[in-house]
């Protein structure tokens, strides 16, 4: 079933994020990858994953909540929300929540993350 696909990546992703593993999580991105942000800004394919692996924080874990799958056609669009726990040191850490929209189309047989849409929530 694609949703249960869609999800199974989502999940490589969090274990990608979370390991700072650049080189799985580039095989779920698409070259014309792109991350949007509330205030108008965008990296594509190679700054989204230089930033991943340049965070200045541990990430403790990542996971989703709420998380949907709705599929249309070629096309499947994933939503919920990313909680991370964090550290930096032995003394910050915390928690961030962000609504996120992701959306995959199917090329060559394969899903690929095309769209990053995400939003910091307050916890």
């Amino acid at each position: 079933m694609i949703e249960e696909t869609i999800l199974a990546i989502g999940q490589e992703v969090y274990r990608g994020i979370r390991l700072k593993d650049v080189e799985s999580l580039s095989g779920y991105l698409a070259d014309d990858f792109v991350q949007r942000r509330p205030d108008g800004s965008e990296s594509n394919k190679e700054e989204f994953l230089r930033a991943i692996s340049e965070m200045p924080v541990e990430v403790v874990s990542v996971s989703g909540e709420h998380e949907k799958v709705d599929v249309y056609g070629q096309v499947a669009v994933m939503t919920g929300v990313q909680r991370a726990e964090w550290r930096q040191g032995d003394e910050a850490k915390g928690i961030s929540l962000g609504a996120f929209v992701d959306v995959f189309e199917l090329r060559n047989g394969k899903w690929l993350m095309v769209l990053a849409y995400g939003l910091d929530v307050e916890n």
